[in-house]
């Protein structure tokens, strides 16, 4: 609002005055915004193109495999198996599986309700202990590994990692043995476990006459090959 004193053009050339001092007053703020914009593009545009590189790899496909899960008891032995087994991995640009380091990442998951037995009631007793509702899946991520000279045709894959039974986490070492194959490897494995490590009381069944032993023995095979990751 303009006072009665003060004449309309007199208001005018001071409002225009005002107006280009504040566009003056704005166009460095501008410009020091542009160079900072042009500055973030450029450090970032390697970083981007870094972790596309790093995207650009391969993760490892089963194409076959099969698990055991052998025990004893106080009236007969029992097996439980299944074939349902799933990786999750990362395999270097470019490398071989049995190079050193060239698997970044290795998971196996093992869905517990994939298992079968010719004893159901069994089969039912072991999900119940385990806890099959709250825990789903056994798992093995692995931490590290380093891989021995071949013997006999054999190569031996030491692996040190994780195993998760019943939301319970073990540190364990594998030995394996690896057969090179077209297109991939075949990796073969045993492993004894107690129950107790993972919190878990051997089953009992028949109002205790059938009583489960401790330890069980885990074999498995796998055949893997690796298998092209799309580029983000």
């Amino acid at each position: 609002m303009f006072s009665h004193g003060t004449p309309l053009a007199t208001a005018l050339g001071a409002s225009a005055i005002d107006a280009n001092f504040e566009r003056r007053r704005k166009d460095p703020m501008r410009k020091t915004l542009s160079i900072c914009l042009l500055a973030l593009v450029a450090v970032s545009a390697p970083a981007a193109a870094q972790t596309s590189d790093t995207a650009t790899g391969a993760h490892m496909s089963v194409k076959t495999a099969a698990l055991t899960l052998d025990g004893t008891s106080t009236m007969h032995d029992y097996t439980l198996s299944t074939t349902a087994l799933k990786i999750v991995s990362t395999l270097a640009t470019g490398a071989t599986l049995l190079q050193p380091d060239a698997l970044q990442a290795f998971e196996l998951q093992i869905p517990v309700n994939s298992f079968t037995t010719e004893k159901d009631a069994l089969k039912k007793k072991m999900l119940e202990t385990i806890r099959a509702d709250k825990h789903p899946a056994i798992t093995f991520k692995m931490a590290s590994y380093t891989v021995e000279p071949a013997a006999d045709g054999h190569a031996v894959v030491l692996a040190k990692g994780a195993l998760t039974v019943a939301g319970v986490e073990q540190t364990i070492d594998l030995t394996l043995e690896v057969d090179e194959m077209p297109g991939g490897v075949r990796v073969k494995g045993t492993r004894d476990l107690s129950m107790k490590d993972f919190g878990i009381q051997a089953p009992t069944m028949f109002m205790g006459m059938l009583k489960t032993n401790d330890k069980v023995t885990i074999k498995f095979e796998l055949q893997l090959s690796p298998a092209a990751t799309a580029s983000n």
